[in-house]
């Protein structure tokens, strides 16, 4: 049993961080998933994709975190592409005020197969021209964090991410 925490997932649009929080959420009891695109959706459809934008639609998520934690929940953030410090630190303060861990899981793919799982996706309006920007931008998270490999098998990228969990969460 993990105590009370936050999870924050990053990588590429088509790395799979939702397939992890899913999979995540059902090992762990009583999780909650805060995805970052259904709450900017919720708030502002249609989108602009603004940092304005984004920073409302984090804010909403941390308040959700806290919500949760205090009832002695894992939360996990999905939809974040970027690990920005500000976000992380703010992510971890919540964490650490309400008694719980902290943990960063990168999930990482080539940027060939996040590009062709977006374009089997077409729903998702995501193409190889928004994944090459995206991968350019993206920075090193700070501070300790676990790299999975999303194009292994999906149960052992959740034993691992689950493993790194309960070591976060001692």
């Amino acid at each position: 049993m993990v105590r009370p925490g936050v999870v924050v997932l990053g990588g590429l649009p088509g790395a799979g961080k939702s397939v992890l929080a899913a999979s995540l959420a059902n090992r762990l009891p009583g999780a909650r998933v805060i995805d970052n695109d259904l709450v900017r959706r919720a708030l502002f459809a249609p989108c602009d994709q603004s940092s304005a934008e984004r920073d409302v639609s984090f804010s909403a998520m941390l308040d959700a975190a806290s919500y949760h934690l205090g009832r002695g929940r894992v939360v996990i953030f999905d939809g974040l592409p970027f690990f920005r410090r500000s976000e992380v630190e703010a992510a971890e303060a919540v964490a650490t005020e309400a008694g719980g861990f902290s943990a960063v899981v990168v999930c990482d793919v080539p940027i060939s197969v996040a590009i062709e799982r977006c374009r089997a996706d077409a729903r998702n309006g995501r193409d190889g021209d928004l994944i090459r920007r995206v991968a350019a931008d993206m920075e090193e998270p700070p501070g300790a964090y676990l790299t999975v490999d999303m194009t292994a098998d999906p149960d052992t990228v959740a034993a691992q991410a689950l493993a790194y969990l309960e070591d976060q969460a001692r």
